[in-house]
């Protein structure tokens, strides 16, 4: 009785789960080996492939297609029915691109000035503008533009030389200020009389 009244007491001691009775296996081991396993795979495959060329993602290297209602912009009408934004390639230009069409262009502006040596005028084309100059020299020397400058100056040219004098301030000359006869005034005067039959309702047809 005796023996079982002290186990009793003994169980009664502890507090917890029980001890494990045979070797306990941990987890945080087994995975430390399991990564120290994936890194030795990972570095041997990468020492016995060929190594690969890293090329980025086509979202990092391409502009986004250009959205013509996207955000707020001016409410106005297309002034052209072909309004392009333009070439925007060159943000995404790598410095092959950029050289091979700086030779593109070299090479069209060669063609462009060949075509220009190569193209002869005809006899016709030769004796209009023969014509036309000859028309010009004769009866349209001068434009009116040109003509009316030219008269701007030599009006400035002649007040210029005119003798400055000195003269008396004059109040009606120097302040422009407008005189009002004694019609003028009768003619206000009067007019300012009817300004309150301006305000009221009309004589006749009063309601609609």
């Amino acid at each position: 009785f005796w023996k079982v009244a002290d186990s009793s007491e003994d169980e009664d001691n502890f507090i917890g789960p029980m001890p494990a009775k045979g070797p306990v296996e941990s987890d945080v081991a087994k995975e430390f080996e399991r990564r120290a396993q994936r890194m030795k795979e990972k570095l041997t495959s990468a020492d016995s492939d060929e190594p690969k060329q890293v090329t980025r993602e086509s979202w990092m290297t391409e502009l986004p297609p250009e959205l013509k209602s996207f955000g707020f912009g001016p409410r106005t009408f297309k002034r052209r029915a072909d309004d392009k934004s333009g070439d925007r390639s060159i943000w995404t230009d790598t410095p092959a691109d950029r050289e091979r069409k700086a030779k593109e262009r070299e090479e069209t502006k060669k063609s462009s000035s060949k075509d220009n040596e190569e193209m002869v005028l005809s006899g016709r084309d030769k004796r209009l503008i023969e014509q036309v100059t000859s028309y010009n020299e004769s009866k349209r020397s001068e434009s009116l533009m040109d003509i009316h400058q030219k008269k701007l100056k030599s009006k400035a040219s002649e007040e210029k030389s005119k003798p400055q004098e000195r003269r008396p301030f004059d109040r009606e000359q120097d302040l422009k200020v407008n005189r009002f006869d004694e019609a003028q005034k009768k003619a206000l005067l009067r007019k300012s009389r009817d300004l309150n039959s301006k305000f009221e309702h009309s004589k006749g047809n009063m309601f609609l």
